[in-house]
């Protein structure tokens, strides 16, 4: 999918990334070390000074890893001070949604996420795109209802495609609204 995007938006497209951030270089070390070992593409990097917690070094990762990146740390017993969200890291293309309205139906596409809605009942009939673990999950509480009362993407997922919903989610519940 990345080379994908990067073929769609060219030069304007980059690989989203987050960062783990600890108090001690020693932590950022070992948990830089352990989760390269465990097949993960991490790096050490120096955080941006508005975001550092005590250490002058950061765990940066594949955004699209988080959720597996976090149940590993909780495993290892490691939380991070704090880990930039995907809100915080995710580039601009990524940010915008598109509508696209047939037969009565009303779509909207985020990144490579969509959701449709029927026009005149407003209820969700459709969730597509993404891999990440949460959106099965994410799509079966969405299915059927009403946009007005579903519940938000981000709140039932936390990965970079249930964040990706969501922003889609936003703009076709204020298209609803006759927005």
């Amino acid at each position: 999918m990345l080379a994908w995007l990067r073929g769609l938006f060219g030069s304007r497209y980059e690989e989203a990334r987050g960062i783990l951030l600890y108090e001690s270089v020693q932590e950022v070390i070992l948990v830089n070390n352990r989760l390269g070992g465990r097949g993960f593409e991490v790096r050490l990097v120096a955080p941006p000074p508005e975001v550092r917690v005590g250490c002058d070094l950061a765990v940066e990762f594949q955004l699209i890893e988080q959720e597996a990146i976090e149940a590993v740390l909780k495993e290892m017993a490691t939380p991070p001070r704090r880990m930039i969200s995907t809100k915080e890291m995710l580039p601009d293309v990524l940010k915008r949604s598109s509508i696209v309205e047939i037969d009565g139906y009303v779509m909207c596409k985020a990144g490579n996420m969509k959701i449709t809605m029927d026009r005149k009942e407003h209820r969700i009939v459709n969730v597509s795109g993404g891999g990440c673990p949460d959106i099965p999950y994410v799509a079966r509480e969405l299915y059927g209802t009403r946009i007005e009362e579903a519940k938000n993407p981000v709140d039932m997922g936390n990965s970079l495609c249930s964040y990706l919903l969501q922003i889609a989610f936003d703009a076709l519940k204020a298209t609803a609204r006759g927005r």
